[in-house]
């Protein structure tokens, strides 16, 4: 599939007004001088100084006169042209502000203020006649900045080799992060606390705390049609990292045409931890919203066929173990309608669900499961169903089917998908890494083909969270997380008490995950597999997740103790939103009229940061 030029140019350009009384300053040519331009935030705190030097563009960011970012080089390289890291002339700088609100469909704040000042550097390469052009936006809270191919002639088709962004970080900083990886297990692992300078790879989000008392994540917004980004150490500079893009099977980066906008590298910037998990910066480097009619679109708590089959007491294959058949989905919408939980999910309910998970047929039910009075008593009772389609990684099965599986559903009232991609993933006949340039136009095209049909999608084994829910609301959440599953999988210690402490400063900042908590019997063990389980219960709104794993018959227990099958309902409608960090604790508060709701969660990340 080949890059659309006409989508991709337009991002980075001028952002539409969202609500009335949205400005945006007509751009206007620099006066600075040649070969130098600084972009100031709109509070004047942050300052974001780019130039060209030796024929590279270069950047710094300060905050209040102090370095975070050293001068860092910036720069692309093409198939079988001069890299774009060298012989650049700046030949003018174009600026605008951005002061524009939007409302998010659903999400902790139910308005939100997209400001910043921006300035486009427009470069050429005299020797060749290439044209870079580096936009950057300077917010509040933080930068982002992306490279823009314009239009040109002999640029055509081409593709990049490697992208060479620089980040220049304090070395003696405290770092919160992944290994980089190319797995599909990559983001599902725990978090490293380590010195920068220690650090040889990262994934993104990468989180950092200052001697000088700054908070800083490391991640991208608007990832679509490129290759993921990681982060690779650069072993003679303590603390600088060069991004490194997750390779297509042929060793190339990304294969383009025509004019192409970059996916933003943003650096989400604060002087404590809330700052971090209150930022909107990378949902404001997205586009607005591209759907008309949302009324479709329902955030909400869901439970369903799942930790049973983790904890394998029961089976996603047809037999006398299978979890999935119509009474026991029944048992789990009754549990719903008690406990306000929106939705259903049944996995494995399908035919071919299970052993091998080749052939799947997402539309027929296996035969223990009767689709039709499944949806029955779930309308009866005002809950929705969630399908699972788990493609285990045979993605070209997948596509082929998508329209038709998406459309029916939509025909049966079922707005609601979780997606799965669980150990490979295999598309144009190649098993590839989960996240190279043709995985995510794969994930694009399943949320983009959902929203015609009206389907809110669950994402497991997908690609990491950039913001894109602001443009396409129906990504309700995606997983990349040690999350519960993790609990049940890695062996009797399960994840670390600070792991779920700490999402809301890291994964959490691209956007929501699958944690999966709400575990009400952590000492349920039926296989006899001896992995530790603890309860996330408290945790439920910090992690901005919808589901509610444990069974009916745990819910029940609960229910004759306390009343209610559940734990405190979870609102995820929006509202107003405020983070703070206390000794020992981190708040996270949700506001609704004459209905506060608070959870807590021990040991924040702050707590966890030196000095």
């Amino acid at each position: 599939m080949a890059s659309d030029p006409n989508r991709r140019a337009v991002l980075g350009a001028t952002a539409g007004a969202v609500l009335s009384g949205a400005l945006t300053v007509p751009a206007t040519a620099s006066t600075g001088p040649p070969g130098d331009a600084v972009i100031v935030s709109p509070n004047g705190r942050l300052r974001v100084a780019v130039r060209v030097a030796d024929g590279r563009l270069r950047y710094e960011v300060t905050r209040h006169g102090r370095v975070l970012v050293a001068s860092s080089g910036l720069g692309l390289d093409l198939d079988g042209r001069p890299s774009l890291t060298g012989g650049l002339v700046l030949e003018s700088v174009r600026r605008r502000t951005i002061d524009e609100q939007w409302r998010p469909v659903w999400g902790p704040d139910a308005l939100v203020r997209n400001h910043a000042r921006e300035g486009v550097l427009r470069t050429v390469q005299p020797a060749t006649g290439l044209r870079l052009e580096l936009v950057v936006r300077v917010f509040d809270d933080g930068v982002g900045f992306r490279y823009r191919l314009p239009a040109q002639t002999g640029l055509d088709t081409y593709t990049v080799t490697a992208e060479r962004t620089e980040f220049s970080l304090p070395p003696t900083a405290t770092s919160w992060s992944l290994a980089a990886g190319t797995d599909w297990r990559a983001d599902e692992r725990h978090y490293r606390r380590a010195r920068l300078a220690d650090v040889e790879t990262a994934q993104t989000p990468m989180s950092l705390a200052t001697k000088g008392g700054e908070y800083i994540v490391v991640h991208e917004a608007a990832l679509i049609d490129y290759p993921s980004m990681t982060l690779v150490a650069d072993g003679d500079r303590p603390g600088t990292f060069t991004s490194e893009l997750i390779s297509l099977p042929d060793g190339a980066k990304a294969h383009l045409r025509g004019e192409f906008a970059t996916p933003w590298r943003t650096l989400v910037i604060g002087g404590r931890p809330g700052d971090l998990a209150e930022s909107h910066l990378i949902e404001n480097l997205n586009e607005p919203c591209a759907i008309g009619d949302m009324s479709w679109i329902s955030p909400g708590t869901y439970v369903g066929v799942w930790w049973e089959l983790q904890r394998r007491h029961t089976t996603w294959t047809e037999g006398p173990r299978h979890g999935a058949t119509t009474e026991r989905v029944k048992r789990y919408i009754d549990l719903a309608r008690a406990a306000g939980a929106r939705s259903v999910l049944a996995e494995g309910w399908n035919t071919n669900a299970g052993g091998s998970w080749t052939g799947q047929d997402f539309l027929t039910p296996q035969a223990d499961f009767d689709l039709a009075e499944v949806l029955r008593h779930a309308r009866a009772n005002g809950v929705g169903f969630t399908a699972h389609n788990e493609t285990r990684g045979f993605v070209d099965h997948y596509e082929q089917h998508l329209e038709t599986i998406f459309a029916r559903y939509a025909e049966l009232g079922i707005h609601s998908v979780k997606t799965g991609y669980a150990t490979k993933f295999v598309l144009g006949g190649v098993n590839r890494s989960h996240f190279d340039q043709e995985a995510v136009r794969h994930y694009q095209r399943v949320v983009e083909t959902a929203a015609r049909h009206q389907i809110m999608i669950i994402a497991h084994e997908a690609i990491k969270p950039t913001g894109l829910a602001r443009t396409y609301p129906n990504m309700m959440t995606g997983e990349g997380v040690a999350g519960m599953e993790q609990h049940n999988y890695m062996g009797p210690l399960g994840n670390p008490p600070e792991q779920a402490t700490i999402l809301p400063f890291t994964r959490f900042m691209g956007g929501p995950a699958d944690y999966t908590p709400g575990v009400l019997n952590v000492t349920w063990d039926p296989a006899g597999l001896g992995t530790r389980v603890q309860t996330t219960v408290a945790d439920r709104r910090p992690h901005r997740d919808g589901q509610g794993v444990d069974r009916p018959e745990a819910a029940a227990r609960r229910g004759r103790r306390h009343g209610d099958p559940l734990p405190p309902r979870v609102a995820l409608t929006v509202g107003r939103s405020r983070s703070s960090v206390g000794c020992g604790t981190i708040v996270a508060a949700r506001a609704r009229a004459a209905e506060p709701q608070i959870s807590t969660a021990p040991r924040p990340f702050g707590a966890l940061s030196a000095g």
